[in-house]
């Protein structure tokens, strides 16, 4: 289970952002503010040049980098400065534990972690004497105060609950619980995520034979296990903001905080994880250069190739090229990655400028259907010019924007998510404030995931609002 067990709202560092949404509201239409900020999208996007580029110098220096360094010197040339709701997290100023500066308690450590390397089987699956083995070589660093021991320990203890007897479990959670309020003191992380972890496993119903265990019985309670949680989210706790995303699936919440998750960890599979919810379903919102972006991020992080073949298959999300999914193919059928990663694709693979229409743009408006325009469909159908074709002229790109706004009239004046009437109540929720607020940070997109630019003087095109096409517009 890592879903948040209780409402994101009881998180301050959430519900502050639900708070300023509310501030954002126009006092008059809602429908109105949606097509102003899209507009206005539009017209704050900046250009800048498109793919990573690379010297010899450079290809050689990156190349004596650690692991680690090559995958942070990938994330910042891309790019990517983590997310908007945590603005203050930084690679830089993430908790780091202290050193283990006792002679002691880091031989005792490093026996544990000898034995915990040396096993081909997780922990809770070890015979129950190399576990209390390397329980009690825990413990002893812990007693010297090393908090790296204290959060093994805990965690370790904590992750064996169900593979042993009710009485000795309760033993190990209790143990694991003093241990986490020990790292909180400290002010790690860890320990706020713990005491949460713990909380969260008494409100489990399918704990089994721990039924008897209440929050009671080990002296804890909601309101410290959300303002943990809270603490955890607040400090970059990896966990915690996996489960903010988990719990608000397919939101630019979500997206927003896999992004985080990926900067500062350079995490391959939280980029993977925003790329899905950044292109979620096609009746959310739809955010094509944040989509991009993680897509091709996750690629140089050495990920599969597959979602970028199927957009080049299906012609969505990216300029059309026929060629180039045969291309892909081989290529990953006979990829060689520089020490597991593939920092060079956009030279193999230049990127295409992303049609990205911004805030209030979701997926139907792009891909359609037979029944409903869609900016996609038309392209394909011929109905529209792609603007980013060579041969587009200022007539061709200004028609694609006409017809664009009749695609947005359109939906907000007949159908929204989920495809219930919009009318005049349409709401601006937390969502779109932070979708909006991404936009912003990344006005000038990605190295991999540029947005396309319409000239200034096609954007200074007067937009008709109660220009509403017919309801049978296809």
């Amino acid at each position: 289970m890592s879903k948040i067990i209780f409402s994101p709202s009881k998180l301050d560092v959430i519900y502050s952002f639900f708070k300023k949404s509310e501030e954002k509201k126009y006092n008059g239409s809602p429908k109105m503010l949606a097509y102003e900020i899209t507009l206005d999208d539009l017209k704050n996007f900046q250009s800048a040049p498109n793919g990573m580029k690379w010297s010899a110098e450079e290809k050689a220096s990156f190349e004596k980098l650690s692991h680690v360094e090559k995958k942070k010197y990938l994330i910042n040339k891309m790019g990517f400065k983590g997310g908007v709701i945590l603005p203050h997290l930084t690679v830089e100023n993430l908790y780091q534990y202290p050193a283990i500066r006792d002679d002691i308690s880091k031989d005792q450590y490093e026996r544990a972690q000898k034995l915990l390397s040396s096993s081909n089987k997780s922990f809770s699956n070890m015979d129950k004497s190399k576990q209390e083995e390397i329980l009690n070589y825990l413990r002893e660093a812990a007693y010297r105060n090393n908090l790296i021991a204290m959060r093994d320990l805990a965690d370790l203890l904590f992750s064996r609950i169900h593979q042993v007897e009710e009485s000795q479990g309760i033993k190990d959670i209790k143990e694991s619980l003093t241990q986490y309020l020990k790292l909180i003191k400290a002010g790690a992380p860890d320990g706020y995520y713990g005491y949460y972890a713990v909380y969260r496993f008494t409100q489990d119903k399918d704990k089994l034979f721990y039924s008897s265990l209440t929050p009671q019985a080990l002296g804890i309670n909601e309101m410290l296990a959300a303002q943990y949680l809270n603490e955890a989210i607040k400090l970059g706790h990896k966990q915690a903001l996996y489960d903010v995303a988990e719990t608000i699936e397919g939101s630019s919440i979500a997206v927003d905080m896999y992004i985080t998750a990926g900067y500062l960890y350079q995490d391959r599979y939280a980029f993977s994880k925003a790329m899905r919810n950044a292109s979620y379903d096609i009746n959310y919102m739809d955010y094509e250069m944040f989509y991009i972006a993680c897509m091709r991020m996750a690629i140089m992080l050495g990920g599969s190739l597959d979602e970028l073949i199927a957009c080049y298959a299906n012609r969505v999300s990216v300029h059309n090229n026929p060629m180039r999914e045969d291309e892909l193919r081989q290529y990953a059928n006979n990829r060689k990655l520089v020490d597991g990663l593939d920092p060079y694709f956009d030279e193999y693979f230049p990127p295409d400028l992303v049609l990205d229409f911004g805030t209030y743009f979701h997926g139907g408006m792009y891909g359609g259907t037979s029944e409903y325009p869609g900016v996609y469909r038309w392209i394909k159908t011929g109905k529209l010019k792609d603007p980013r074709d060579k041969d587009s002229t200022q007539k061709t790109v200004q028609d694609f924007y006409n017809k664009l706004w009749q695609i947005i009239l359109y939906e907000y004046n007949y159908f929204v998510k989920f495809g219930s009437d919009i009318a005049e109540n349409y709401f601006v929720d937390v969502f779109s404030y932070i979708a909006h607020l991404l936009y912003r940070k990344y006005s000038s997109g990605f190295a991999s995931a540029r947005p396309y630019i319409f000239p200034k003087e096609v954007l200074a095109t007067k937009i008709d609002y109660n220009n509403i096409p017919p309801k049978d517009f296809k």
